[in-house]
């Protein structure tokens, strides 16, 4: 099936372990898992990159498996949670990037084209966060003040 924002048609990739419970050789508590998902959150990376970095420096291979919980929820139990979610948070920075290369290349319509694009990946993700609470319904993309929201 192809991808809705991507080249890719394939589905190649490494498959998750059947066995949806921690591993016999992880000597690690549920504990210690979310005190170092906290802790990485409040040196300010994100749920992805928390959950990567667990996976390549601690054998943790998910973090659901070993407390139960995913990452970004033990976050919001401890109100550590972006106030953004980190899929739209991205696609604004990457509109904000566009944005300010048209400032300097007027004539790069390809970027234009492209800059309608995530705008509209941004719409649209935003609707589907309305519905499923996660952003406030009178929450609005601004270009204008987008830059503010990633800064």
């Amino acid at each position: 099936m192809g991808r809705m924002y991507g080249n890719g048609k394939g589905i190649s990739a490494s498959a998750i372990p059947y066995k949806r419970s921690a591993p016999s050789w992880l000597k690690i508590s549920p504990e210690q898992v979310n005190e170092h998902v906290c802790k990485l959150a409040r040196k300010g990376l994100t749920p992805s990159q928390i959950g990567v970095l667990l996976r390549d420096a601690h054998g943790i291979g998910q973090v659901s498996n070993v407390t139960g919980n995913k990452v970004l929820r033990i976050l919001k139990a401890n109100g550590l949670a972006p106030e953004l979610p980190e899929d739209l948070y991205f696609l604004i920075k990457k509109a904000v990037a566009i944005r300010k290369h048209m400032e300097r290349n007027r004539k790069d319509y390809d970027s234009k084209y492209q800059l309608i694009l995530v705008e509209s990946r941004i719409h649209r993700l935003a609707r589907y966060y309305k519905q499923n609470k996660a952003l406030p319904p009178t929450w609005r993309y601004v270009s204008a003040t987008a830059s503010a929201l990633v800064a």
